[in-house]
Formats: structure tokens, sequence, C-alpha cells
């Protein structure tokens, strides 16, 4: 990853051949990465040309170079990687040239099956109302903060840290002829802190001794109602750089962490982890795999509590690199086209503001009048985007970011040319990185008006000696997600309740939602609003969207016929819970092919 820091210093090793070897592939082969080492070591130099030259030289000089030969090693490919990386089998599968599988280094006793002894423990907890007023917040802004609130509780951390201390005083700390250690992963640097402190608190209470923690995070931590200042270093009490030396010391046997040491991370004597943050896919085996070293001549056993994840969420993360990873998938230019079309759905930039944009670019020497004229162009995108409702802004922020990250993907495992693509993504980069869309906590701040009491940490099932069944088969996300939102959801049981109370039924949130989805694909096959979409602006497309609804209501009456037919029946209760889909119907057909 040293690469993007040297391209401009090593234009003398053009037209060499090299051989590129790299290490944890599935994080270090992110787009701009992977740009910097083909620009750094790719054929040819860069020509003295207008703007459209340079751009294609760019192009071709960020894509595939035939003087660069790469050699990947990663424990855990993601699609991506094997994309970049993998070759065909027979079944027209992408898959690694050689594989030395997890299954395998763990039945020849390299590595050890984290998962052999797995416990999970559930968190339970009573939310109050402190204030009089009753605010409509929306669901996940509202989630988001409880949860946080919860998470920082002193009630809720000292319970844990009891669990935590004394499973690891009964059950771990005497493993390895009493040199075993533990790791508890944290959700966030506040939470990392206050563990530590409950941490401290504990052992002083109790008077255990042999039993040190240490703290990992990064930056200058502040916490409500404190007016300290904490760091790692200050809480440690010494630098950095020495706490993988101090943590391999008889001195210290815990070491609490926020997003540090969960890759990479080699300490055999790691026999215990204790999860309290939510984990997934690559990210949950790579944290879970700091347990699995070896540790002669000692047989080693290892332990996991979660409060968080459930059993089966770890396995079904461990079951694509068990034995071996397959692609079913791949990119294709017509998936980045398609992300194209959605963008300009919203309507956020002027294609004369992307071509002077990219002008200045492409100077030789950008002048301060320049970068004015820049953030101009930048701006007239932002406060069109400032139009949109909240929730349209962030989707918009998160079709860009795909769109970028897509594109430059495709760049690197095809010969894709297109020059007016490649001055929209060069606009879109800088106008993402100028932007920024917060989580406003839809418009109520919970802070002070909620409290959580009756917390009671709860154990679950352990799991000794679990049989991992390998699902090798991955896929490349896509670029276009559909579906029903939290939101969105939280909406529908409203008026569901609203239905119910209205006309004595009783139909169930869960059995019409899959109503509505099974609505929502009739409605996509329709050309009618297909051809309404492509012509009409959404507000133009609703009129066609609801003549079209009753149609739609009848074919699926046969299966829900009931609810159906008291949509039929009654205008203003189909208008409630059918529009709820207008939107996101609008921009996929105005998109389709």
């Amino acid at each position: 990853q040293k690469f993007p820091y040297i391209v401009d210093s090593v234009k003398d090793l053009k037209n060499k051949r090299f051989a590129v070897i790299i290490d944890e592939a599935h994080s270090s082969t992110a787009g701009k990465d992977m740009a910097a080492v083909t620009m750094s070591l790719g054929s040819g130099e860069q020509i003295d040309a207008d703007v459209e030259d340079m751009i294609s030289d760019e192009i071709k000089r960020n894509g595939k170079q035939a003087n660069v030969s790469m050699f990947a090693f990663t424990a855990t490919p993601k699609p991506t990687t094997i994309q970049l990386f993998g070759r065909l089998n027979t079944k027209g599968q992408r898959e690694a040239f050689h594989v030395y599988s997890m299954k395998q280094a763990i039945e020849e006793g390299f590595i050890l099956d984290v998962l052999q002894n797995y416990t999970e423990y559930s968190t339970f907890y009573q939310i109050n109302k402190e204030i009089e007023d009753d605010p409509r917040c929306k669901t996940n802004a509202a989630k988001r903060q409880i949860a946080r609130f919860v998470e920082l509780h002193e009630t809720n951390i000292a319970q844990r840290i009891e669990v935590i201390v004394e499973h690891f005083r009964t059950t771990v700390m005497h493993e390895l002829g009493g040199q075993a250690k533990a790791m508890v992963i944290t959700a966030s640097r506040q939470a990392a802190v206050k563990y530590r402190q409950a941490f401290e608190d504990y052992i002083t209470k109790k008077g255990y001794e042999g039993i040190h923690a240490l703290v990992a995070f990064s930056g200058k931590v502040k916490l409500p109602h404190d007016e300290n200042e904490y760091t790692e270093a200050s809480l440690n009490g010494f630098p950095e750089d020495r706490l993988t030396k101090e943590f391999d010391t008889d001195a210290y046997q815990v070491l609490l962490v926020a997003n540090k040491y969960q890759t990479g991370f080699d300490q055999p004597k790691l026999c215990a982890m204790y999860v309290l943050k939510k984990l997934r896919g690559v990210n949950a085996v790579q944290t879970l795999s700091r347990l699995n070293r070896i540790c002669p001549p000692y047989d080693k056993k290892t332990f996991v509590l979660d409060f968080v994840n459930s059993y089966e969420d770890m396995k079904a993360a461990f079951a694509p690199y068990y034995t071996t990873t397959l692609l079913s998938n791949s990119v294709t230019p017509s998936a980045i086209y398609d992300l194209e079309a959605k963008i300009d759905a919203y309507a956020l930039f002027d294609p004369a503001d992307i071509d002077s944009a990219n002008e200045i670019l492409y100077s030789e020497k950008i002048t301060s009048k320049q970068k004015q004229r820049l953030t101009f162009f930048l701006q007239k995108s932002k406060k069109l985007l400032d139009h949109y409702e909240y929730e349209e802004q962030r989707q918009a922020v998160a079709d860009m970011r795909s769109f970028v990250r897509y594109y430059e993907f495709l760049l690197q495992v095809s010969c894709f040319e297109d020059h007016d693509l490649h001055k929209k993504y060069n606009f879109i980069a800088y106008l993402l990185a100028y932007i920024n869309i917060k989580h406003p906590g839809a418009g109520f701040n919970l802070d002070g008006k909620i409290q959580a009491s009756n917390f009671v940490q709860k154990k679950g099932e352990e799991h000794i000696s679990p049989n991992l069944v390998a699902k090798p088969v991955v896929k490349l996300p896509t670029a276009e997600h559909f579906g029903l939102t939290e939101d969105k959801e939280q909406r529908l049981s409203e008026i569901i309740d609203e239905i119910n109370s209205r006309t004595g039924k009783s139909y169930d949130n869960d059995v019409v939602v899959k109503a509505m989805l099974q609505i929502r694909d009739i409605l996509m096959k329709s050309d009618k609003l297909k051809t309404s979409a492509k012509n009409n602006t959404q507000k133009d497309f609703e009129f066609s969207y609801f003549d079209d609804i009753d149609d739609a209501l009848i074919e699926g009456l046969s299966q829900n016929q009931d609810f159906f037919s008291l949509l039929l029946s009654n205008d203003e209760m189909k208008r409630q819970v059918l529009g709820i889909f207008s939107d996101e119907i609008y921009r996929s057909l105005r998109n389709a092919n």
C-alpha cells in the first residue's frame, strides 16, 4: 500500500517486467491501491496532449498491464479479489489457481478451529421514556441512538465485565501454563475506554491479582460528563508502538480493542475472545482468527464469548473460506451504465460542468482561480443534492460511492474505455470528498430523554466441536439493490395497525410485507410503467403507477384474497400502503434496460 505515495518517483522503472507479490490481498487491493501499482510499474509514459488524450492514457495506465504479473495471498478472498486474481474453472466460475484451505490447515494442525468453543450471551433490558411528549422519530436513527445508549450504559458494561473477568479467571487464565491471554472486541473508542475503566474498577473491588489489561484505539477520546481526554498511550502508560511487546509479557493478560489488532495481529498466547460488537463476513473471520495460532508445546484451546452475534451468523461467515472460494458471477460494463443512469436520475450535475472540471483537473498546474471555479461546480451539485429529503440524499451518496468503487474495479479487470464515463468518475470522486452527509438523528436527539433499566446478561447455547459446512460460492456485489428498508417497513407496520383498528381485522405484518413485495414484483414487470418511468418525472409517473395498481392487485388476488380485496375497495388505504413503493419502482424502471 506504499504505491500511492511513490507513483511519481518510480517513472524510470517503466518498460521493465515485474512480479508483484501481495499479502493480505483481500484488504490491500482496493481500487486506488491497485491503480497506483499499475500506474507505477506499467509500460509507457504519459504523453503531452489534450485532456481527451490524457484521459485515455490514464484509463490505460490504471488498467491491466502486460508487463506486470500479480501473485496475491489471502485466507479470506473477497469476491473482488477473486475477480482480480482468479482464473476460470470448467464451470465458468472464477477460483484461486492454488489453495491451501482452512480445513486442511486445521486438520494438519497448523491452525486451530476458533468455533470449537463458542458461547452466546444475550443482553436484555427495558427502555423507558423520560419525557411526557411522544415525539415521532425515524426508526433507523432512533434505533442507532438507543443501541449506542445501551452499549455505553454503566450497568450493562459492569455486568459484562463481571462475566468476562470471571470467565477468564475460572476457564482461561490457567491455560498455556498460566500464560493465556484474551482480547475484548469493543464497539467504539468510547466503549473501549469505559470497558477499561470498568475492568480496573472490578479487579480492584474484588482484590484480584495477576490480571491486568491494556487498551488499543486510535486518536483522542472524550466521554460525556468527563473533562479528561483519553489516549491509548495515556491509559497504558507507554507509547503505542510498544503495545505488542508489552502484551507479550507476563505483566498483561487482557487487551481491549476498538478497531485495532483485529487483523494481522499474531499472538499465539491468545486463547479467548469476548465479542461486544457486530461482526460480519470477512471482518468476522479475520477477527476471530486472531485466536487460531497454535502455541507449542501446549495443547491450546480457544474460547469465544459473544454478546452480540449469533453462532449461526459466525458459521455462515466462515463457510465461504473453509475449503475454497468460488465466484459465481462477474463484473460487466452494463452494470456500471446502470449505476450511471441511476445517478443521472438525481440530476445533480451539468455535463458542461463535468467537462470544465476535467479541464481543470488535467491542467499541468492548477491555479487558485481554477480551484475556486472547481469549488463552484461542486457547490452547484451540493445545492442540488440539498433539495432532496435526507433519506434520498443518503441514497444518492451511496449510489455515487458504489459508482466510484465499481468503476475503479472495472478498469482493473477489463480493457474498458469510456472517456465521458471517466470524466464523470473524476467529478463524482471530487464531489464525494466535498459533500458531507451526516446522520441528523431524525431531527430529534434522544440524549436525556430515555432511560435503560433491568439489564440481564443471559448465557445462551454453548457450541462445542461443531461441524462446519463449507459453502464456497460467493457473488460480487451488484449495482442494484432493491428491498424494503426498515423505515418503510415501520411505516407499513403503522399503516397496517391503523387498518386493523379501523376495520376490525387482524392482518399480520409479516404476511402483509410479503404480499406487498409480491405486488411490487408484479408492478416491476409492467411495460406500461417502464415506459412511463423513462419518459416522465416521478410526480407524473405516479399517475400511471396508481392506475396500474388495481391490475396488480387483481393478479395477486388468488394468493392474498382478503387483504387485496380490501385494498381494491378502499382507495385511501390502497394509496397509503402501495405509495411506499412508488419512488423505488420509479427509479428502478427508469434505469432498466
